[in-house]
């Protein structure tokens, strides 16, 4: 009974002069942060099972297979340039041309020095 008067119960994203409310910006603010973290945490995880796995290989008499660094700069920089660029279309779209632009335009920026990075160590071989 008291769920189903807490779920009829609306919550207003706007206030009177037609702008998001204050709890609505800090959740919007909060996404891309919380985004960053959790893929520093995957990949924090990605790593140590990775490091883990080439120690078992080479307590077992193997020898572990060499690193692929550059897949993964040009995957990583082709993740962070489309999240990037997602995020700027969608800060564009709900607060124009102001500063919290920068939690997407950081992203890409980021991604398109990954992906240069990937270009230039790619043309040296």
């Amino acid at each position: 009974m008291i769920f189903s008067n807490i779920l009829k119960t609306q919550i207003p994203v706007l206030d009177i002069s037609g702008g998001l409310c204050d709890s609505a910006q800090v959740i919007i603010a909060i996404v891309p942060l919380v985004s960053v973290i959790v893929l520093g945490i995957l990949t924090f995880f990605f790593m140590l099972w990775d490091h883990q796995k080439r120690m078992i290989i080479i307590q077992k008499g193997g020898s572990p297979p060499s690193h692929r660094i550059d897949e993964k700069l040009l995957l990583l920089g082709i993740v962070a340039l489309f999240i990037g660029i997602g995020l700027t279309v969608f800060f564009i779209i709900y607060n124009g041309m102001n500063p919290p632009l920068l939690g997407g335009i950081i992203p890409t920026t980021a991604g398109l020095g990954i992906i240069t990075a990937y270009i230039i160590l790619y043309r040296k071989r």
